[in-house]
Parts: structure tokens; C-alpha cells; sequence
């Protein structure tokens, strides 16, 4: 399994407020896939879990609000060669009423040993009555970033891996209140986290992949985009 990363520059056509800019990243996506039909047919068979996410623009501005002509860059991540190429041939020069791809060069992340991951997009994780933190303990949240990591890792591989292992040896809130996400008109609340990887082999494939797929939920729109430091 590989990392592949497309650093896109952009621009936007209109002022575009941030906690909007992930809606309308996720839209052109979708619609670039779907240029395709044969390809978007395959994708939607084949991947109930999205093997791709993105962060926000950068630099981000002071006032939270992307300026109309100024460059800013994008990251897509993807554990599918397939889709990284796809994204590489289709993406440059797409648009949308709101922004523009100028370009990018595809890249691959090199398999090296996670001392840490951090959230650079909020993690979401629903449950039926909202916001996790008003239903289950931080245990059952760190249980329920592993429990989906698993899944993932084991549709896209077709294992069967077990829990019996240690993910991560501690996890640290950034955020001292929720922070919103707009998803369709909807407002979603997430985190920022600081995860300390564990140093057994599984915890470090499946983190690695997790920098391909996002963590929690939502990652094909935005949500649980990953930075890493590597010891």
C-alpha cells in the first residue's frame, strides 16, 4: 500500500468563507469523476469507503475568508494509484462557478515510522443524537477512531484484521470547544487531535494509511485530513 499526495494551487473566482470551502472542494471532485461514467461507475461499486481525502486551502487568512486571485494550494490524498493518476490527468484546469485548479505534480509519501499524526480538518464522528462527546466517554471515542480505521483497512485490503493491537499511546484535544463543519447545509461538529502512534507494526500501517484515507468519518468531504511527523 502507497500514499499518494496532489498538492493542487487554486484560485477562487468569488470571496469564499472557510468553513465553506470544503463543500465546494468535495462538489468539484465529485463532478471531475463523474466526467467519466464508466470510471464513476467502478468508483461507486467499489468504494463504500472513499479512498481519498483533502485539507483545507493554505495559507489560510486571518479573517477566515480565501481572497478572489490569490494562489493558494490544496492537498487530495489517496491510497488508489488509479484515482491519484485519474486526479493527476483530470484536475488542472477544472472549475467551478466559485474556483479554479491551476495545477499540480503527483507525489508519493515515503514509508517511514509515524511518531505522530495531528488532524489538519476536523475529525467527525456521528452518532444518533449528535455531537459524540454529549454520549460516550474519550475511551470510547479513541475506540471508535480505531474501529474505523480497521474497516477501512480491511475493505480496501480484503483482510480480516483483528482489534488486539494498540493504535495509538495517547491522544490530545487541540480544540477546547467543537469546531462546525458545513456539509450540505448541515453544521457537524468535529475535533482537532494530536494522536501519538504506537510502535507495533499494525498500528503503523494502518496510520499510514489513514494519511491516505483521513481518520473518522466524512473524509471524501474534507474532514480528518492528517499531517505527520516521522521520527
Amino acid at each position: 500500500m502507497l500514499v499518494f499526495e496532489l498538492p493542487l494551487q487554486i484560485c477562487f473566482l468569488i470571496p469564499m468563507p472557510s468553513e465553506n470551502v470544503s463543500e465546494r472542494i468535495a462538489r468539484l471532485l465529485y463532478a471531475a469523476l463523474q466526467r467519466t461514467e464508466s470510471f464513476w461507475k467502478e468508483m461507486s461499486w467499489r468504494y463504500p469507503f472513499r479512498p481519498y481525502t483533502f485539507d483545507q486551502p493554505y495559507p489560510l487568512e486571518a479573517e477566515h475568508i480565501y481572497c478572489v486571485g490569490k494562489i493558494y494550494t490544496v492537498r487530495i490524498r489517496t491510497i488508489s494509484q488509479e484515482l491519484a493518476e485519474f486526479f493527476s490527468s483530470v484536475l488542472p484546469f477544472c472549475g467551478s462557478d466559485c474556483l479554479q485548479i491551476l495545477g499540480g505534480e503527483l507525489r508519493l509519501i515515503p514509508r517511514c515510522f509515524l511518531e505522530r499524526v495531528h488532524t489538519l480538518t476536523p475529525v467527525v464522528v456521528k452518532t444518533r443524537h449528535g455531537y459524540w462527546r454529549n454520549q460516550m466517554q474519550v475511551d470510547e471515542y479513541e475506540e471508535r477512531l480505531k474501529t474505523n480505521l480497521i474497516r477501512k483497512y480491511n475493505f480496501f485490503h480484503q483482510a480480516n484484521l483483528s482489534d488486539n493491537f494498540s493504535l495509538f499511546r495517547n491522544i490530545e484535544f487541540i480544540n477546547r470547544k467543537p469546531v462546525r463543519v458545513l456539509q450540505n447545509d448541515i453544521a457537524l461538529l468535529g475535533d482537532k487531535v494530536n494522536l501519538t502512534a504506537a510502535c507495533n507494526d499494525m498500528a503503523q500501517e494502518l496510520l499510514y494509511m489513514a494519511l491516505g484515507t483521513g481518520v473518522g468519518e466524512n473524509n471524501a468531504r474534507g474532514c480528518g485530513f492528517l499531517g505527520y511527523r516521522f521520527r
